[in-house]
């Protein structure tokens, strides 16, 4: 034991004046590091806090919902047998008090509300429920009120306030409710009221249309767990019709959404710390070589194998300590400062909070990355003998036995590493099949390269020399024994293919949030208007003034009679775009052009002037929602007439980019029926409330309503997504390109010394360097080539299965990455022989 602790104490002395060389190799342990603790933090931190508040979140542990009609009796016996039920309904009204109005996010409770949990307010007494609280007294029902609400409406807790024409007493501000989580972004500003009051509301049709009801009924469980008692409602109900779902399935997109975030920074984090690898690997294939003399004195004096195995990985670890430990230590920071924030978009509440796993297993993969990809280098230091470095100035270590080594006891410490690599991956993942797949492609990357390179340097050696003399000394170093062509195109390669992996995901990934976001959403939306009101709105946005966009789109109401000659009556639909399709009449439309909000997902939108059979645009939703497909014709009752139409396409889009509308008609098919038209106006950035007053002013008799607000929540969350996707997209392009730097130290004296040879010989600066140059332009070429289409591949698998969006490439920025990594390659392998050329050759040639 004493022996073994001296040689980590000389082998710690030994490497005290190289410490700066290895900043490269730290830098890049750290980033891996970082990135997959942080990830794994976060992720930890949502995951307890789902599964040990699941209920709550949800206001029970099981929500049912509909949005064509309330449970029937039968219906609301059933799932009372399975415990506890309190009953939600929640829609879209219009709040006014005297001029001024307000557009309502209306959530009506029941007696039993909530099961769990509290409703924020300070004016509801401690111990009563919000249906006792706000129940008919004085003439009025009451209202739990946002407080935005009462300022919007100038008013105080106890005035009188009419929400859809029937009078309320205003009884309190609302602060929250325990199930908004759940709820998800809503348009409106939120009030609550009794079941009893929702049932005498003057008018309960929404301001807006498309804006249906929702009926939720919320379950807490007397037995069994939540996935158990959702698979036995839905098997009790046997109707496709209502919507089951847990907490988690309920905690809305944008949860979605940070899963997709987090997933692409595992992603991340996985590639950050395969190209950490290869960058320990030329880091220490290249020091190897450099302190050959070091190994031969330790030789010399009698020291076997396994003293130097340990001088070096003494080294080693010290340097994977101090990376390692950096990055665990930027990756906790990190998330303890991240968690509120991304608590407070998601809906879940996310305390500073340290897990001890996600850390340890960071720690982990971080270690094996290291000692993984240091073995072999390791393995090279053990081969090298006195005699063959004294003769060869310890240039160049000595190639690896690969024979020797695989049918060796030797190869047991490397496989043990990957094993474990791949065990702690899977626990930090949670998905093996990311895993595999990285696995898989790192190997069969490695396997291409060499076979690309063996391939390359035989048809060098076969081919005629070029005539020109820098191209011709360049392809001999490439081609020639002891080159350092395969290092560099491995390195290289794998660095730009994994560059190649995250860039494409990162742009899939930002347009994902981009499409669920419109940055230019309108700021305010008004229905049934006249042709005169629009020509008025539309001279306000000519006039350069306030309002910087104005559209106005036809709207009439029709409901879907049958679907290929199938009646509605015997459908059974799942979800609800599906349920509102069938539940009467519905808001149409019809447009010659596609809006810029949606995109196509299946079939193709008709031409500008199309004037042929009837055709219809329909949600994706209800391919699955109805069983829906391209060529099935849907037969519409409009105005007393049958139309039917032929489905052309299926669209996707966000309502936060306005109002859409389920089923959209091809031109000449509704023309000619009386319709009212939808506008949508957006208000200069800082000016929307004197839009507000100047269209109240104009237009007395259009009641405007204002949504800008709340899309731009959504909107500032997903931007701060896509920007967050960004900007760990150009940290690893960065980590990246910190690897091709260190790869070129790999063989950096045997090429110093060459230079020194052949300016000895006669050649001049200029020439050196230039074959310096197109040696590296032509290595970092080669490995692009091979690199590019790999990591499209790779990320085409990823985009699709793992994060389950649309793939889309960015030519432009893999060409300018490309582009960049060949030059920056070219530039750095001349730097790392211009110093010695600048020097006396006598002198760099006495050194030992």
């Amino acid at each position: 034991m004493r022996a073994v602790l001296a040689a980590i104490r000389i082998g710690l002395l030994d490497m005290r004046g190289d410490l700066r060389r290895f900043g490269l190799l730290i830098i890049c342990l750290a980033v891996g590091t970082a990135l997959i603790s942080g990830v794994s933090s976060v992720g930890a931190s949502i995951r307890q806090a789902v599964e040990e508040n699941a209920a709550v979140l949800m206001g029970g542990d099981v929500e049912l919902s509909r949005a064509d009609r309330q449970a029937t009796a039968d219906e609301l016996a059933l799932i009372s047998r399975f415990g506890r039920v309190s009953y939600v309904v929640d829609t879209n009204v219009r709040a006014e008090v005297g001029n001024e109005s307000a557009f309502v996010d209306l959530i009506s409770v029941g007696d039993t509300y909530p099961l769990l949990g509290a409703v924020d307010s300070l004016q509801l007494p401690s111990g009563e429920t919000p249906f006792a609280f706000l129940s008919y007294r004085d003439g009025k029902f009451g209202a739990l009120v946002s407080p935005l609400m009462l300022d919007q409406l100038g008013i105080k807790v106890g005035d009188t306030l009419e929400i859809a024409g029937t009078e309320f007493e205003a009884r309190g501000a609302l602060g929250g409710l325990p199930d908004a989580a759940v709820r998800g972004f809503r348009l409106g500003l939120p009030a609550v009221i009794t079941t009893e009051a929702l049932a005498v509301l003057s008018d309960r049709t929404s301001p807006l249309p498309g804006l249906g009801t929702f009926f939720r009924y919320k379950v807490v469980l007397t037995e069994g767990d939540a996935d158990s008692g959702k698979a036995a409602l839905e098997a009790a109900l046997a109707d496709p019709s209502w919507t089951i779902r847990s907490a988690r399935e309920g905690l809305g997109p944008m949860v979605r959404y940070y899963d997709l975030f987090m997933r692409f920074l595992v992603i991340v984090g996985l590639a950050s710390l395969l190209i950490g690898g290869v960058s320990v690997w030329t880091s220490i294939s290249a020091y190897v070589a450099e302190r050959a003399n070091v190994i031969a004195v330790l030789r010399s004096m009698g020291a076997g194998r396994a003293r130097i195995f340990v001088h070096f990985f003494s080294q080693i670890a010290a340097l994977a300590a101090v990376g390692v430990g950096i990055g665990l230590l930027v990756g906790a920071g990190t998330a303890l400062v991240a968690l509120p924030a991304i608590g407070a978009a998601v809906g879940v509440e996310l305390a500073p909070t340290l897990h001890v796993q996600p850390l340890l297993v960071a720690a982990g993969v971080g270690f094996l990355i290291a000692f993984a990809f240091s073995y072999l280098p390791l393995q090279q230091a053990q081969t090298i003998s006195p005699v063959t470095l004294f003769r060869s100035k310890g240039l160049a270590a000595p190639p690896i036995d690969w024979a020797g080594l695989i049918f060796s006891p030797r190869i047991v410490p490397l496989v043990l590493a990957a094993a474990l690599f791949l065990w702690l991956a899977v626990i930090m993942t949670n998905d093996s099949m990311l895993v595999a797949a990285f696995a898989i492609v790192s190997v069969l990357s490695v396997v291409l390269f060499q076979f690309g390179i063996f391939l390359a340097r035989q048809a060098l050696r076969k081919s005629p020399e070029p005539s020109n003399r820098v191209l011709r000394y360049a392809l001999r170093n490439i081609s020639s024994p002891g080159s350092n062509a395969s290092s560099v195109v491995i390195s290289v390669g794998l660095a730009l293919a994994m560059l190649v992996v995250v860039l494409v995901l990162q742009v899939n990934l930002r347009n994902e949030y981009l499409g669920a976001s419109v940055f230019d959403a309108p700021t305010l939306v008004a229905s049934d208007l006249f042709s005169d009101e629009v020509d008025t709105l539309q001279k306000l946005k000519d006039e350069g003034g306030d309002i910087t966009a104005f559209a106005a789109t036809p709207m009439l109401r029709g409901a879907l009679s049958a679907i290929n000659d199938t009646p509605v009556a015997e459908l059974q639909p799942r979800g609800p775009e599906a349920s509102f399709l069938l539940s009467g009449e519905i808001p149409l439309t019809f447009r010659q052009v596609l809006p810029a909000t949606s995109k196509l997902v299946a079939g193709d939108w008709w031409p500008v002037e199309y004037q042929g059979a009837p055709l219809v645009s329909l949600h994706q939703s209800l391919r699955a929602g109805l069983g829906i497909k391209l060529g099935d014709k849907l037969s519409f009752a409009i105005f007393g007439d049958t139309i039917t139409a032929e489905v052309a396409n299926f669209r996707d889009y966000s309502w936060q980019g306005g109002i859409d509308f389920l089923a959209t008609f091809s031109p000449g098919v509704l023309d000619d029926y009386p319709s009212t038209l939808l506008g949508s106006v957006t208000a200069a950035p800082g000016r929307e409330e004197a839009v507000e007053r100047e269209l109240a002013t104009l237009l007395p008799d259009v009641r405007f309503i204002a949504i800008g607000a709340t899309l731009e929540q959504i909107t500032r969350a997903l931007g701060q997504l896509s920007l967050a996707a960004s900007l760990v997209g150009g940290l690893a392009v960065g980590n990246g390109l910190l690897v091709l730097i260190g790869s070129l130290a790999t063989g950096r004296r045997q090429r110093q010394a060459d230079a020194v040879i052949s300016k000895v010989l006669g050649a001049k600066r200029f020439d050196v360097l230039s074959v310096s140059v197109l040696h590296y332009v032509l290595l970092a070429a080669f490995a692009a080539v091979l690199a590019t289409p790999l990591g499209i591949g790779l990320a085409w698998i990823l985009t699709l299965v793992l994060l389950e969006v649309e793939f889309a490439l960015d030519a432009t920025t893999l060409a300018a990455v490309n582009l960049g990594a060949i030059l920056i390659t070219g530039f750095l392998g001349a730097t790392t022989i211009i110093g010695v050329l600048q020097r006396r050759s006598a002198g760099f040639l006495r050194e030992p």
